[in-house]
């Protein structure tokens, strides 16, 4: 979730740089094209980039990364196609922020039609809406109904075998094995058992049941495959987990 009062602060400092790469971007259409024109908009957009990601947007921090990612690789592309397509996008992203700054709720899918078209420009032509879904993973946690507090010097041990636990039921979905799903889910269902031992985001696990009692539901193919990085990040979490790291909000 964003934080309104430094949302603010920096509003300003982004609207400026969003300006400048603009001004710069109409200036280079108004031709001659003069490739100098473009060279230090990337990193006003990567100056962008962090001040949105400073205050917790991960959505519209995306949007950005793919518009600076854009203007860094118009070889391959039809150039004056390709640069009013960026600066659309460099629009869009301002209006947002200013949206947000007026007290607009975060909602960063409705960047999408513009972050669709940047990612054609980079040879992306799946793109898709989950690009720019960042659930708040940070937020209280229900309880789990059989929450169980395990020793601490126990806990690495537990986390481990967890993991061995998904791993397994991992091994055995993509095999199509019967019960990978359900060991899957019974390994992540025992994080959130212990959630309240573990480091921010402890919503992780909840929202991980849920995602494996839809998978369980029947998904189709595509859902599935399109859930498999997930259960990757997932993997890794518990790994860092077990190891003593500690993950941000980021994780999905």
């Amino acid at each position: 979730m964003a934080d309104t009062t430094l949302l603010s602060w920096i509003s300003t400092e982004v609207d400026q740089a969003l300006n400048l790469v603009r001004e710069r971007i109409a200036r280079y259409t108004a031709g001659p094209p003069d490739e100098a024109l473009l060279a230090p908009c990337p990193e006003h957009l990567h100056q962008v980039s962090g001040a949105l990601r400073m205050v917790g947007l991960a959505g519209a921090t995306r949007f950005c990364e793919a518009i600076e990612g854009a203007l860094r690789n118009l070889d391959a592309v039809d150039r004056a196609a390709a640069v009013a397509t960026i600066d659309r996008a460099v629009l869009a992203l301002k209006q947002f922020v200013d949206d947000l700054a007026h007290g607009k709720a975060n909602v960063p899918l409705r960047l999408y039609p513009a972050y669709r078209e940047v990612a054609e420009l980079q040879g992306n032509p799946d793109a898709s809406e989950k690009d720019l879904f960042f659930p708040e993973a940070a937020g209280p946690v229900p309880a789990h109904p059989d929450a169980v507090s395990v020793p601490q010097a126990e806990l690495a041990a537990y986390l481990s075998a967890q993991r061995s636990r998904f791993q397994r039921g991992m091994l055995a979905w993509l095999r199509s094995q019967p019960g990978g799903l359900e060991e899957m889910r019974a390994a992540v269902d025992a994080l959130h058992r212990v959630a309240a031992q573990l480091p921010e985001p402890r919503a992780l696990w909840w929202v991980a049941t849920a995602l494996f009692d839809a998978l369980l539901e029947g998904a189709d193919s595509e859902w599935a495959a399109a859930a498999r990085p997930l259960c990757n990040r997932l993997d890794f979490q518990m790994r860092d987990l077990a190891a003593g790291g500690q993950k941000g909000n980021d994780v999905l």
